[in-house]
């Protein structure tokens, strides 16, 4: 049973379905849209406190012009670091990574289901803190405070439920100075303005 509702699935994305879900968007247009963004930041030890930080859970957004199958615009996210915890000196460690910059991507295929290669160039902030304690009610912090610059390739695979509506699943890479770097995996919405 299970298989035959794969099967059919995928026959439903691969043969067009309801011509109203054929393409998002027109040749021409824009839309907008929101990310959410599991990435490893690549962080050794030694730049976190000796703590291992581990990854990021970030939220935000694009905006983009299309023409023909180019899609042009800007975009930006940021969040924290998913797993705090204590260093070996007893302290709490946390931090955040926001980016942002200009984006591209090609339609390799634009129908009901699309393959798009893209990605984001510009640079970022990353943040990371380390509570020494508490001087009455002020907490005492440690921070390390980096401005990097960031690319993110990315390969996306969206699906259109109506001509104005497309949603996808995107595997990437960020690429960032002072050795700031990982797999990225990410899923977003994205809504057209129909020319």
């Amino acid at each position: 049973m299970i298989k035959a509702l794969a099967l059919a699935a995928i026959g439903f994305l691969f043969t067009g379905g309801p011509a109203y879900a054929q393409r998002f968007g027109g040749d021409y247009g824009g839309g907008g849209g929101v990310w959410l963004i599991y990435l490893d930041p690549g962080l050794t030890t030694e730049r976190s406190f000796d703590r291992d930080v581990g990854n990021v859970i970030a939220i935000g957004g694009r905006g983009f012009l299309q023409t023909g199958k180019v899609r042009l615009g800007g975009g930006a996210f940021g969040g924290g670091f998913t797993d705090e915890g204590l260093n070996e000196s007893g302290n709490k460690v946390q931090g955040g990574l926001s980016a942002g910059g200009f984006t591209a991507e090609y339609l390799a295929v634009q129908q009901n289901l699309e393959l798009i290669v893209g990605g984001l160039l510009g640079g970022g902030v990353l943040t990371i803190e380390e509570s020494l304690g508490a001087a009455g009610d002020i907490e005492e912090l440690r921070r390390r405070r980096e401005t990097i610059f960031v690319g993110y390739p990315w390969v996306r695979v969206g699906y259109n439920p109506a001509p104005f509506v497309n949603a996808g699943f995107q595997l990437g890479y960020l690429i960032g100075s002072a050795d700031v770097g990982g797999v990225a995996l990410g899923i977003d919405v994205a809504v057209g303005l129909i020319p």
